[in-house]
């Protein structure tokens, strides 16, 4: 009897390895049908014609999809391209859409463990926890350098857009008695209201509010640079920024000047501190901010537990199924 021939899917992981994935895919109905064809890769590096070639499928960890390699998939006959992550700035979703390919992304799949991420580096900050750390390890040993440190219980958390992860946020926020202030576009007041949180009318509004101010928006045109010097600015001299959502949001060179400005006033100017797990450049990260005495940067891993990768895995290898197996569109496809 003739074997039945399996979809090939282009398995794009840093490390090669296909083995987590076929355990998740061993439990998806119609797995059995798709064959992972594992490649390993330099991060943020897209893969080639030859490595796609024979794939109806493409499930890519940091694999980013220009319009070349768009067309690249569309040559080789690929039908879907997922990735492993929530943003999409990554890849070219207008010519993958154009050229008939299905592109899927993970939404919500770590909104918890991001959100616990953002709320621990503000309590690093907070409380000095690593800096303080970094004097410890050069032989220090003084509690009392640095910036005053100072409860959560009465201050002030903004959120910058309230999607999943800030709706993560807001709940472990108000447990430590902080007051949750929200800046959207997207909600109303009410809906603000609803999850215990109150609107503010304009960003300038929750920065010149808020104690921490917490980046939770997507990287679209309308968000590349959405904090500026202007807005550091208007921030509270003794504020703290926290970014786990995407790196070109920041203007870096000018977090930098604040940081700096920080330190310079003796904290009357510019803003106390900041928490990054993204950069704007991350094959090439700002050593200015990496280095900064005031800083404290993260190699992009808020995402990163076995739960969150568990669900990528699952709500990736899905959509596989139900694009090449069922020829049905996944739920979680997204168009241009």
């Amino acid at each position: 009897m003739e074997a039945t021939l399996k979809h090939k899917v282009l398995y794009y992981m840093v490390d090669g390895s296909t083995e987590a994935g076929q355990t998740v895919l061993d439990r998806i109905d119609g797995g059995k049908q798709i064959e992972l064809v594992g490649c390993a890769h330099e991060p943020l590096v897209c893969p080639t014609a030859d490595e796609l070639a024979g794939c109806e499928g493409f499930i890519g960890e940091f694999g980013p999809v220009d319009a070349a390699c768009a067309q690249a998939m569309a040559d080789a006959g690929v039908k879907i391209a997922s990735s492993m992550s929530i943003g999409l700035n990554h890849m070219d979703v207008a010519a993958l859409t154009r050229l008939g390919i299905t592109v899927t992304n993970c939404p919500g799949y770590c909104s918890q463990d991001v959100a616990q991420h953002a709320v621990g580096l503000m309590l690093d900050l907070m409380r000095q926890i690593t800096f303080l750390n970094r004097g410890v390890i050069k032989g220090e040993w003084n509690p009392l350098a640095g910036y005053t440190a100072h409860r959560t219980q009465g201050r002030t958390l903004g959120l910058v857009f309230f999607g999943n992860i800030a709706r993560a946020v807001a709940p472990i926020a108000r447990a430590l008695g902080m007051r949750v202030l929200v800046w959207t576009p997207t909600k109303t007041a009410d809906e603000i209201a609803a999850a215990g949180c109150t609107k503010a009318e304009t960003l300038d509004e929750l920065l010149a509010a808020s104690d921490v101010v917490s980046l939770h928006c997507p990287l679209i045109p309308e968000t590349e640079k959405l904090i500026g010097a202007h807005e550091l600015e208007v921030m509270k001299p003794t504020a703290f920024l926290i970014n786990t959502a995407r790196g070109p949001i920041v203007d870096e060179d000018a977090l930098v000047a604040a940081l700096d400005e920080g330190i310079a006033s003796g904290g009357t100017r510019g803003i106390l501190g900041a928490g990054l797990d993204v950069l704007a450049d991350e094959t090439a990260p700002n050593r200015a901010l990496i280095d900064h005495p005031r800083a404290i940067v993260t190699p992009h891993c808020a995402y990163c537990t076995e739960e969150a990768n568990d669900t990528l895995r699952r709500m990736t290898l899905t959509a596989a199924v139900d694009r090449l197996v069922f020829n049905r569109i996944p739920a979680n496809a997204v168009t241009a």
